[in-house]
Protein backbone atom coordinates (compact mmCIF):
# COMPACT_ATOMS: atom_id res chain seq x y z
CA UNK A 1 0.00 0.00 0.00
CA UNK A 2 2.44 2.50 0.52
CA UNK A 3 4.46 2.25 -2.77
CA UNK A 4 1.45 2.93 -4.41
CA UNK A 5 0.99 5.42 -2.14
CA UNK A 6 4.84 7.10 -3.23
CA UNK A 7 4.11 6.23 -6.60
CA UNK A 8 1.14 8.51 -6.33
CA UNK A 9 2.31 11.49 -4.58
CA UNK A 10 5.18 11.49 -6.77
CA UNK A 11 2.92 11.03 -9.93
CA UNK A 12 0.55 14.36 -8.60
CA UNK A 13 3.28 15.81 -7.72
CA UNK A 14 5.11 16.03 -11.28
CA UNK A 15 1.82 16.38 -13.47
CA UNK A 16 0.50 19.12 -10.74
CA UNK A 17 3.88 20.96 -11.73
CA UNK A 18 3.98 20.55 -14.84
CA UNK A 19 0.65 21.79 -15.53
CA UNK A 20 1.31 25.32 -12.96
CA UNK A 21 4.33 26.09 -14.81
CA UNK A 22 3.30 25.43 -18.35
CA UNK A 23 0.38 27.05 -17.59
CA UNK A 24 1.45 30.23 -16.09
CA UNK A 25 4.57 30.57 -18.80
CA UNK A 26 1.96 29.93 -21.54
CA UNK A 27 -0.41 32.63 -20.27
CA UNK A 28 2.71 34.98 -20.26
CA UNK A 29 3.55 34.42 -23.66
CA UNK A 30 6.90 32.92 -23.15
CA UNK A 31 8.56 30.99 -25.91
CA UNK A 32 7.53 27.21 -26.33
CA UNK A 33 10.78 26.31 -25.58
CA UNK A 34 11.44 27.88 -22.54
CA UNK A 35 7.89 26.76 -21.48
CA UNK A 36 8.54 22.97 -22.49
CA UNK A 37 12.12 23.06 -20.50
CA UNK A 38 10.60 25.23 -17.54
CA UNK A 39 7.58 22.60 -17.32
CA UNK A 40 9.35 19.72 -17.79
CA UNK A 41 12.05 20.86 -14.55
CA UNK A 42 9.21 21.70 -12.24
CA UNK A 43 7.69 17.97 -12.99
CA UNK A 44 11.55 16.85 -11.74
CA UNK A 45 11.15 18.95 -8.78
CA UNK A 46 6.96 17.89 -8.24
CA UNK A 47 8.10 14.70 -8.41
CA UNK A 48 10.89 14.93 -5.96
CA UNK A 49 8.46 16.96 -3.70
CA UNK A 50 5.88 14.31 -3.62
CA UNK A 51 8.49 11.42 -2.52
CA UNK A 52 9.73 13.63 0.06
CA UNK A 53 6.53 13.91 1.15
CA UNK A 54 5.59 10.00 1.38
CA UNK A 55 9.26 9.32 3.24
CA UNK A 56 7.80 12.05 5.88
CA UNK A 57 4.81 10.28 5.97
CA UNK A 58 6.79 6.95 6.32
CA UNK A 59 9.08 8.42 8.63
CA UNK A 60 6.08 9.80 11.45
CA UNK A 61 4.90 5.68 11.03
Amino acid sequence: MADRLRVALWFAGAVAAFGAVGLVLSTLGAPGTLTWAAAAGAAVAGGWAGNRLMERYSQRR
